[in-house]
């Protein structure tokens, strides 16, 4: 079931934008767990070999490694110029649960979590093109769309490539891709809206975070140390 973050009836700003989180800080009333590494001893969580779905994307470099997927739930939102206008994308809200295990495991969904599973990040927007990705354990990464390409369906949502970007963040991560999008799409027109009005449509994707290898796997000799 799609996870609600209806805004519909309420004016809000242009942009849905949070605050700029260092990392490990929580969002005020969620609980986050510490991410933890991509796999668990009886190696059901191993993402080193796991491949994406075939897409159009440019695939990720040999400097980079799978860490996490993370399940996002949330709403694609739009404004609202007049009630004739196509309504625009101004980004999305969503929060974040760790589906690398489903996904790792061979599940053929978007990723299966407990209805009660406590979010492991929020993923929001700085300003109108700018994602933002703040997760426990990696940090924050501010990232910019480069490639696109159609989903399978065209009900869906769009497949991207964002590349992280120097300035606003503080993780190791150099790509995250958005896959099997579910939903989001915008409506036709304005139908029904006043000008300024932002229309919500919920959706879920798959996102797929790279982060540079050198980097990760001196972190995990530094925590083998106790460090």
């Amino acid at each position: 079931m799609l996870s609600s973050l209806l805004l519909a009836g309420i004016a809000l700003p242009l942009t849905f934008a949070f605050p700029t989180l260092t990392p490990n800080v929580r969002l005020p009333g969620i609980k986050w767990p510490r991410q933890e590494n991509n796999t668990t001893e009886d190696d059901t969580c191993n993402l080193a070999s796991l491949q994406q779905p075939a897409s159009t994307l440019t695939p990720p470099g040999a400097d980079v490694s799978l860490v996490l997927i993370a399940l996002g739930h949330g709403t694609q939102n739009y404004s609202c110029a007049s009630e004739t206008a196509t309504p625009t994308a101004i980004g999305a809200v969503a929060d974040l649960f760790n589906a690398s295990c489903a996904v790792a495991s061979g599940s053929t969904s978007l990723g299966s979590i407990a209805e009660d599973a406590a979010a492991i990040g929020a993923h929001f927007f700085v300003d109108n093109t700018t994602p933002d990705f703040d997760i426990v354990g990696l940090g924050n990464t501010q990232a910019k769309k480069v490639e696109s390409m159609a989903a399978p369906q065209a009900t869906n949502v769009p497949w991207l490539k964002l590349d992280a970007q120097a300035q606003g963040t503080t993780s190791a991560v150099k790509n995250i891709y958005r896959l099997q999008t579910v939903g989001g799409v915008a409506p036709k027109d304005c139908t029904g809206h006043k000008a300024g009005d932002v229309v919500t449509v919920e959706y879920e994707a798959q996102y797929w975070i790279y982060a540079i290898t050198e980097v990760v796997e001196a972190r995990r000799r530094k925590r083998g140390v106790g460090l």
